[in-house]
């Protein structure tokens, strides 16, 4: 109900969070119980070179015992409708209003993956102080990762959604970069109620409203948040990323960008599974280190050098080394250059890539990595990639070990290729390597 009568820690409980004004703000309220004053960050919404964060706060006259916000006191305040209005002393009105209702757990509220979330009181912020292509990639992130924990402890939903982001690279409708709009048929494939399908609309629709107000930073060295969203880093990834950027070892983005990229690829976890998501899986490293180009790859698993990779997301990871994406990047790519194809188990992916092959194989020398399923393409594995090797083991670049293949999966080499070699031929090769350098070394003190 409508009322100015707010004690302290029922105005502190309605107030903390995220607004929208009725003069184009978006503001973050915080503070705790035990302070006297809160703060509020007022940013613009439309992006312009003079925006600027503003900061004021709120606090209790001690007189009046009104609450006020700058120059503002608390004219109405409405704990159902989330509705505050604020006045001035000449008169001029601003109402707050909470874009929609919290989507943090599953359908009855509680949090599915309770220790995917922390607990930590928000602290002040300076919106503008980061990229904004980083703010919206922070609400879209931490949406995925909300509807997440919509779906709750559920596999088969929790598999498809990551197909489904995956695939949306491909579909003709695709709209925004990473999420399939509300209205895309993509969420049609989802196996939820139609209840879930239109709460999960309704948080995407929410991601425009929130681009300034999902936090993405680093808490300590190896944890990442977004939001109120916490992500575990392994720390061979980010020395991978810290080794393979491309600009100044000083850049000050540099942290904030492999912050952001890591938080990206989480969203293709399933939180149900002990494994990663296979996108982070790679053939042998000593077999893509013998070809010019990986097309598949990302700046996490590519074995190629920096500018010899495509990867998901290059309009981020162009930093950390990608040439491109898939299939836009074919067109840069040398002819007869020897090129390692690893393309995602999904649907859409491996359609695409199998009705290019004929393509892919008169312009390049491939190494291909193709599974064995029951799709319309299967008829023509073996005519397409004759004398095929049945592969049994994937790279995991993050823990540096080999892992089983899960699915039975198709290697083939073009015969054009540079024959390998073997990793006994490698070792032996590495050993002589050393033993003349040795020698060398040697010969130098010697002739000192």
């Amino acid at each position: 109900m409508a009322t100015l009568n707010f004690g302290k820690e029922r105005f502190l409980k309605l107030i903390s969070g995220h607004w929208l004004d009725s003069l184009g703000h978006s503001i973050l309220v915080s503070g705790c119980e035990d302070d006297a004053e809160l703060t509020a960050v007022l940013t613009p919404l439309i992006d312009h070179p003079e925006a600027r964060d503003k900061v004021l706060t709120i606090k209790r006259a001690s007189l009046s015992k009104q609450w006020c916000c700058g120059g503002a006191s608390l004219e109405m305040a409405d704990d159902q409708s989330q509705r505050l209005a604020w006045v001035t002393e000449d008169g001029r009105r601003s109402i707050w209003s909470r874009s929609v209702a919290d989507y943090s757990g599953q359908e009855n509220g509680s949090a599915a993956f309770p220790w995917l979330l922390h607990n930590a009181t928000p602290e002040p912020w300076l919106p503008l102080d980061m990229p904004r292509d980083i703010l919206y990639d922070g609400a879209r992130i931490a949406a995925l990762l909300d509807i997440r924990h919509m779906i709750g402890p559920r596999t088969e939903p929790q598999e498809r959604l990551t197909h489904i982001l995956m695939d949306h690279d491909l579909h003709p409708m695709r709209g925004d970069y990473l999420i399939p709009g509300a209205d895309s048929p993509l969420w049609q494939t989802l196996p939820v109620s139609d209840t879930l399908r239109r709460s999960i609309a309704q948080r995407i629709h929410r991601i425009p409203h929130e681009a300034l107000s999902q936090r993405l930073c680093w808490n300590g060295e190896s944890e990442v948040w977004v939001g109120h969203h916490k992500i575990n880093c392994r720390t061979r990834d980010i020395q991978t990323l810290d080794s393979r950027w491309v600009l100044s070892p000083k850049d000050e983005r540099k942290p904030i960008e492999i912050a952001r990229l890591l938080a990206l690829y989480s969203v293709f976890d399933n939180p149900l599974s002990n494994r990663r998501n296979g996108v982070h899986l790679a053939l042998d490293p000593e077999l893509r280190r013998q070809s010019d180009y990986e097309l598949f790859a990302s700046p996490l698993n590519a074995a190629v050098a920096n500018g010899h990779f495509a990867s998901k997301w290059p309009h981020v990871e162009w930093r950390f080394g990608s040439i491109g994406s898939y299939p836009s990047v074919l067109q840069f790519l040398p002819v007869n250059s020897v090129v390692c194809v690893n393309p995602p188990f999904t649907e859409a992916y491996l359609a695409d890539v199998m009705a290019r092959l004929a393509e892919l194989k008169l312009r390049f020398r491939l190494r291909i990595a193709i599974p064995i399923q029951e799709m319309p393409w299967r008829k023509k594995l073996h005519s397409s990639l004759p004398s095929a090797e049945l592969l049994k083991t994937y790279y995991d670049a993050s823990s540096e070990i080999p892992t089983d293949v899960l699915h039975p999966t198709l290697l083939w080499e073009d015969p054009r290729c540079p024959s390998r070699e073997q990793p006994q031929q490698l070792h032996h090769a590495l050993f002589r390597q050393q033993l003349h350098q040795q020698q060398q070394q040697q010969q130098q003190q010697q002739q000192q």
